[in-house]
């Protein structure tokens, strides 16, 4: 080319520093290294070859600033091979007491012998269970009956069994229902190990289950210790306003649930998650190809998607089936069980009718005003001519009970399960606190960054008031198996579209700008009401056990008012809103610590007092249930009424006209159909349903804006011969068109389906 040409280019191309190499061979430094600035030297036909870039992610091999990190590395590897020696002659008895206290970490209680609650009884009651759960999968969502059997086996094997490597013996049955959730969520994670190995998919959680026969023994086969059931109206009244907390999931999980494809969606992420767990489900490598993007990896939490495919894989169970009927209602048991068990450890002295549910209230966060939105409502409901509350208690938002989303489950039960752990450490041990900490990153990723950040400002808060100097073994463990997780999981496949950035009071500020600072005032008040009525009594606890679940709700305030993430690639739209999700952990942190303090203090509160606080637990669990219970009757009275309802059928007739394998699909509509079209390029719904691979369906949440100038000629009314051009380019096979919105006529492809909403079309 000429030079001009080229001095254009590279000024386009933001390229510095031009060094001659040799013939048509030139040097630079890249001013821009993001994904979509190399993406368009790569491609671009005027540029011959490129050398030091990955040609299929789009990024750097050699990443600015690389030399500074190998030289910072090698001068701190330099200081630890120096220091060792003299740290290890002067930390003798530092270890020898670190060491004694690690000797703990395992359950105490653990035996190799055959246990007495083991009996045929119980067994066979487990077996009946089991049998009635196949037949009702079987009959109400059309599932095969063997595979539904398959199915409960792999949740009985590589959930309750291999959990006894995080929970020996479980004391009850809550426990054991914690254990078959963490032991399920462990082999996922080995599940997802062999795809970063490029092993058999089934390989790592074989190898787990086998360990967990040669270290258990017997007892990892045995039934929780205590089996019975005590029928109190305590108990009672409290199973009943859980399962209304957490009844908005259940039912929509029985309506998504049946036939050979889900008949339809709430929520708009719930479709997102379906097709991570398709992708998994047929995934040979770490991290699985997206469905709705043609050619995008990219990392993402997938835990949670991760035991749905493998109970897919292992039974033989439809990807919805799994994830709708398995492993979403099981992560919602374990939620309710590892309240229970909260609740029984740090405070046995309360009802457990207010104790229980209260621990399932997630508002407020703190991230955004509760009575903000919650305030003006009720007051312009309490001074109309007449009390209508209706509005008030329909804004299930503000109340958090829709998530039926599968890394929102299941990051509740890593809060309550990590908190029922190390409450319970002197029973359990602290094998299964350690786990769901240290592994929550790839589970959700903001409640793990909230997990570990706390958990690390209470154990820091621990060696101070103890004066112990040292890391505990605790720490440590936590320590290294989130740094393991990471490096697995996200390091070797990390995205440059996503930063995290120091910025100094991010949450405050953003509630400063949107007029909520009173509010937000409001909320703290409101979420340290029963706090402050134990407080004001002026009783002390010497041993100050309930202070750690406090300084722990500190710790993730802390990173949301440091850092903000942001989404850096060009339609990325910058700082987002996922990182405010941090605190949700907050409530459930500041509920449990009201608890343990109440509890603690119990016998030395008065009458008045004890009634107080008790009326502030119903005053915090009143609107939620309230909200809970009439969006549920709702749903029950017409489904359609739903939050973000989809009927999926009209356009799962047109996707089943079109083979899974080898097929890449086109569409002119990229709006997702709920709440009359509110959300925009994310149409979840085509890699969804069936599994099918989209050309570039979702715009929101993955970097493909590049790709929005071929979007734009199935949105013109006149058909292009452009639109051959790229199919045959990018290997298109189908075009899916929906006809009451925008799209090209005619159409000159053969018509392979076509209904009142949508029409098939095949390529050449």
């Amino acid at each position: 080319m000429t030079d001009a040409r080229r001095v254009e280019l590279e000024r386009r191309f933001e390229l510095t520093t031009v060094t001659h190499r040799e013939g048509t061979t030139w040097q630079y430094r890249l001013g821009r290294w993001t994904p979509e600035a190399l993406r368009d030297i790569v491609t671009n036909p005027e540029v011959d070859d490129t050398y030091a870039v990955d040609r299929q992610r789009f990024q750097p091999e050699f990443p600015p600033g690389q030399s500074q990190r190998v030289l910072a590395c090698s001068v701190a590897i330099g200081i630890l091979i120096l220091g060792l020696p003299v740290a290890f002659r002067r930390t003798a008895r530092w270890r020898a007491l670190w060491w004694s206290d690690f000797l703990t970490l395992d359950s105490p209680n653990r035996s190799r012998a055959a246990p007495g609650s083991s009996t045929r009884r119980v067994t066979a009651a487990v077996l009946l269970a089991a049998a009635l759960i196949a037949l009702a999968m079987t009959s109400l969502a059309g599932a095969s009956f063997w595979s539904s059997v398959r199915a409960l086996a792999v949740l009985y094997v590589g959930g309750y069994v291999a959990g006894s490597l995080l929970l020996a013996r479980p004391e009850s049955a809550a426990a054991g229902v914690i254990r078959t959730v963490a032991g399920l969520m462990l082999t996922s994670l080995g599940f997802l190990l062999s795809l970063v190995g490029s092993l058999p998919w089934f390989a790592v959680p074989v190898v787990l289950v086998l360990a967990t026969v040669a270290v258990r023994g017997r007892a990892a086969f045995a039934w929780p210790a205590n089996n019975s059931v005590e029928w109190r109206w305590d108990g009672l009244l409290a199973g009943l306003l859980a399962l209304i907390v957490l009844s908005p999931i259940v039912v929509t999980l029985f309506y998504m649930a049946p036939g050979p494809f889900p008949p339809v969606f709430y929520n708009v992420d719930t479709p997102y998650s379906l097709e991570k767990v398709h992708a998994l489900v047929t995934a040979n490598g770490f991290p699985p190809p997206s469905l709705g993007n043609l050619g995008v990896r990219r990392t993402y939490h997938f835990g949670t998607h991760a035991m749905a495919a493998l109970v897919s894989r292992g039974s033989g169970l439809l990807p919805h089936h799994a994830l709708f009927l398995i492993v979403l209602p099981l992560l919602a048991a374990g939620v309710v069980a590892a309240a229970a068990a909260l609740a029984r450890h740090i405070a046995p002295a309360l009802p457990r009718s207010l104790t229980v549910p209260l621990l399932l209230v997630s508002v407020p966060s703190l991230s955004r005003p509760f009575w903000q939105g919650f305030g003006p409502q009720l007051w312009t409901a309490a001074t109309s001519n007449r009390l209508a509350m209706g509005g008030v208690l329909d804004d299930v938002g503000l109340a958090d009970v829709l998530s039926n989303v599968p890394q929102n489950v299941g990051g509740d039960f890593l809060i309550l399960g990590s908190l029922a752990g190390m409450a319970a450490a002197p029973l359990w041990g602290w094998t299964l606190p350690i786990f769901l900490i240290g592994a929550s990153v790839i589970f959700k990723t903001t409640v793990g960054i909230a997990l570990v950040s706390g958990f690390a400002l209470s154990e820091a808060w621990r060696a101070l008031t103890a004066k112990r100097a040292p890391p505990s073994p605790q720490l440590v463990c936590v320590g290294v198996l989130f740094l393991a997780t990471y490096a697995a999981f996200f390091l070797r496949s990390f995205e440059s579209a996503f930063r995290v950035q120091l910025y100094p009071l991010e949450l405050i500020r953003n509630i400063v700008d949107a007029g909520g600072l009173g509010w937000l005032a409001a909320d703290v008040l409101w979420l340290f009401l029963p706090v402050l009525v134990v407080a004001t009594a002026r009783l002390t606890d010497p041993e100050a056990r309930s202070a750690p679940m406090l300084i722990m709700a500190i710790g993730p305030l802390l990173v949301m008012n440091a850092t903000r993430l942001a989404h850096v690639v060009q339609g990325g739209g910058g700082a987002g809103l996922d990182w405010v999700q941090i605190s949700h952990a907050v409530p459930f942190l500041v509920h449990g610590f009201a608890l343990s303090l109440a509890s603690r203090r119990w016998t030395r509160l008065g009458r008045s007092r004890r009634l107080g606080f008790l009326l502030a637990l119903a005053l915090a669990l009143a609107p939620i249930v309230t909200v809970a219970g009439r969006y549920t009757s709702r749903l029950i009275g017409n489904p359609a009424r739903g939050y973000e309802f989809v009927d999926n059928r009209p356009l799962a007739e047109a996707l089943a006209a079109i083979p899974i394998d080898g097929s890449i699909i086109v569409t002119n509509d990229l709006r997702y159909p709920a709440d009359r079209f509110g959300r925009e390029d994310r149409q979840f719904q085509i890699p969804a349903l069936f599994g099918h691979q989209a050309f570039a369906v979702n715009y929101a949440y993955e970097p493909v804006e590049y790709r929005r100038s071929l979007q734009t000629l199935l949105q013109s009314a006149r058909w292009s011969p452009a639109i051959l051009d790229a199919a045959r380019e990018h290997h298109w096979t189908h075009l899916v068109i929906r006809k009451d919105y925008v799209h090209p006529a005619p159409v000159p492809l053969p018509l392979m389906f076509e209904n009142a909403a949508y029409a098939v079309y095949s390529f050449p």
